[in-house]
């Protein structure tokens, strides 16, 4: 778990636009600044590897990586060409 802070221009609807649509992959939460997450950081399995996400092979190249994170956000998430 990690926090990301982004900076954009609400005005900017392009901006706007890109932000809907990295949220709707439900990868990440919008969260008030001021709000502090739920989260037990005791918890082991936050800090276990996921078996299932072995890679194949030790180095890809940026396309083999673009291809198989659009494979599984349109896979998982419903979203196509989010990239």
């Amino acid at each position: 778990m990690c926090t990301i802070t982004l900076s954009y221009n609400e005005n900017d609807q392009t901006a706007s636009e890109k932000l809907a649509a990295l949220l709707s992959t439900g990868l990440f939460v919008k969260v008030n600044q001021q709000e502090e997450l739920d989260i037990d950081y005791s918890d082991a399995s936050l800090y276990e590897d996921d078996p299932s996400l072995k890679l194949d092979k030790e180095s890809y190249t940026p396309e083999e990586l673009r291809t198989m994170l659009t494979n599984d956000l349109n896979q998982n998430f419903g979203v196509k060409n989010a990239l």
